[in-house]
């Protein structure tokens, strides 16, 4: 059997992914290294899964690909493939009862298919008791659209009564689909409400870390809640319920996320941290993940800073999942910005028409949100850039820094407002002014990779080639999920440097939507060349050529012109073209 890893399935599959992963710990333990038959089994029924099977295999299939019976073997008078996955059931049992887990695989009872078990919160005993536990387990034919996290049922904790348990589920059932009834009017007729209230930030709730009796874990989990509530606190597209809410002021702000935190501390020194990422309308968990922390990384928990922007960022899990579940929604407020950075990644005149309405919407309304004022001060920016040199473009430009102007006097003391008017004094030409605002700007979070994504942009064109190349590293750091322009830029950086090898790993880590980008048409296209393949160099040339209406004779600098506002990076970029063999070697006319 042909062995599959994580990494060679599609992107769409969040499901696939969590199999392939959790197979790869499993196939390496004591347990499975102890049962090569099982450990068989096991890879049979994972890449059954895998290769896009949605029914479970036969067991005539088990017997003789898994197990190695003849192929005169009848499933009807010999139950050796049963009897084999129910060893494989317990192996699974005795694997994960050792082992704190935040997802799981299991075959479940009757059947030969592989599935997810998802906890809801982290694994507060062992594993065996699971089945208590309130779970999600996910079939392979189910599909959710939000971090491949479905479920086939919930189980609900014993003490609830199967009728206490399904009225609840119908009300909440009823209540979802009233509330999706009233969020579809709202955004059918916000354009027509006058002074409706925009749409909040969700609101996300930090629980107590679970950690033991000791003090000094006590005092572990008291240094971990301040590094994660210091973080979310800084970001401006979530709200971070207080730790003081309870009672009727907890009933009233009813969380939109919770976020689980487990510490389990070694006696030498080490701890695991896990963190789950829990949506409440559902009780679904959206996004988990666990670090492995040394003793000389605590109590700062500095590692769990990806976390913080990986959740929180304006590229985060949170937006992400808000867009997804609504992905038409351009109503004022929180889904105006979170559609916003969703479009900032692949922009289009028509998507831009559409945030810059519902931008405008959210200011009539809150008219000194500096949010709202900066996103579009950069959506006027966006618009100058193409049309510099025309009216047109004056305008943009013009209303962009006013905008800016705005954000900043509005919120001077925060990040919005600061990096509002770093980016306008850097697109004016002015760099001091802009990298001394984009520092303060990182300074009041420096948990934000957007901000230090394009804080080591400006500082790169500024003449501070390290410092850049430190923050754009930072920023893939913190989040490389979304990374776009800061992921390129530190592509040439590094191609630039001679080390064509780090600079294609950073490209084929880049999003799809990104690869459509000019600005990584460009840096492919340099580093195919510095590698050796000046063919599909100069194609991927001529299809930015195409994408930007240049003609095919055109030189590098009018070409970058229509993407790249510094004059100093176009020329660098030009210049890289040339030597690279990617145009010709001739000087711009």
């Amino acid at each position: 059997m042909d062995h599959i890893i994580a990494d060679q399935l599609p992107d769409g599959d969040e499901t696939d992914r969590i199999i392939a992963a959790e197979f790869e710990q499993l196939r390496e333990s004591a347990l499975f290294t102890r049962s090569p038959v099982l450990s068989r089994l096991l890879q049979f029924l994972v890449e059954h899964r895998l290769r896009g099977g949605r029914s479970a295999p036969k067991a005539y299939a088990i017997a003789t690909e898994a197990l190695g019976r003849s192929a005169d073997f009848d499933p009807a008078v010999d139950s050796y493939p049963r009897v084999m996955v129910g060893r494989l059931r317990t192996l699974l049992d005795r694997y994960y009862a050792e082992t704190p887990w935040i997802h799981r695989l299991r075959v479940p009872q009757g059947s030969y298919e592989i599935v997810v078990q998802h906890r809801s919160a982290p694994p507060a005993r062992a594993a065996a008791d699971a089945e208590g536990d309130m779970a999600v387990e996910l079939a392979p034919n189910t599909n959710t659209g939000v971090a491949g996290v479905a479920s086939s049922h919930h189980k609900r904790d014993a003490g609830i009564s199967a009728r206490s348990g399904y009225a609840r589920r119908v009300a909440a059932l009823l209540f979802v689909l009233l509330a999706a009834a009233a969020g579809w009017w709202t955004y059918a007729n916000w354009g027509r409400m006058g002074g409706a209230t925009p749409v909040p930030m969700p609101l996300l709730e930090v629980g107590v870390p679970q950690a033991g009796e000791t003090p000094v874990s006590r005092a572990l989990a008291r240094a971990l809640d301040g590094r994660l509530r210091d973080g979310f606190r800084r970001f401006e597209l979530v709200d971070l319920r207080s730790a003081e809410a309870n009672g009727a002021s907890a009933a009233a702000s009813q969380p939109d996320y919770r976020l689980d935190v487990l510490l389990v501390r070694d006696l030498d020194g080490p701890a695991d941290v896990t963190l789950v990422l829990n949506r409440v309308a559902d009780q679904r968990t959206i996004w988990s993940q666990q670090f492995h922390l040394e003793k000389e990384q605590m109590p700062e928990f500095a590692p769990v800073d990806t976390a913080i922007a990986q959740i929180a960022g304006d590229y985060g899990v949170i937006v992400r999942d808000q867009v997804q579940r609504h992905p038409d929604d351009f109503a004022p407020g929180f889904p105006c910005l979170a559609q916003f950075n969703r479009v900032r990644q692949m922009r289009s005149a028509t998507a831009a028409k559409q945030i810059d309405a519902c931008l405008r919407a959210t200011l009539d309304r809150t008219p000194n949100d500096p949010v709202a004022l900066s996103a579009l001060s950069l959506v006027r920016f966006g618009d100058w850039q193409p049309r510099r040199n025309t009216p047109e473009g004056a305008a943009a430009f013009a209303e962009a820094r006013a905008l800016a102007q705005r954000a900043y006097e509005n919120g001077p003391g925060s990040s919005a407002g600061l990096f509002a008017m770093s980016r306008a004094n850097f697109y004016a030409g002015n760099c001091p002014a802009g990298l001394a605002f984009g520092d303060g700007a990182m300074r009041l979070n420096p948990y934000d990779a957007d901000i230090a994504g394009f804080l080591g942009l400006f500082k790169l064109a500024c003449a501070q080639a390290e410092e850049g190349a430190a923050l754009l590293q930072r920023s893939l750091d913190l989040d490389a999920s979304y990374p776009g322009v800061p992921a390129v830029t530190l592509a040439f950086v590094r191609s630039q440097a001679g080390d064509q090898q780090a600079a294609q790993v950073i490209l084929d880590r880049v999003p799809t939507p990104s690869k459509m980008e000019p600005q990584f048409m460009m840096v492919r296209a340099i580093v195919q060349a510095r590698q050796g393949h000046l063919p599909e160099a100069r194609a991927t040339w001529q299809a930015l050529l195409k994408y930007t209406k240049q003609p095919a004779n055109a030189a590098p600098e009018t070409v970058l012109r229509q993407f790249l506002i510094t004059p100093a990076v176009i020329v660098r970029a030009s210049a890289a073209l040339r030597e690279s063999g990617v145009v010709p070697s001739s000087p711009a006319s």
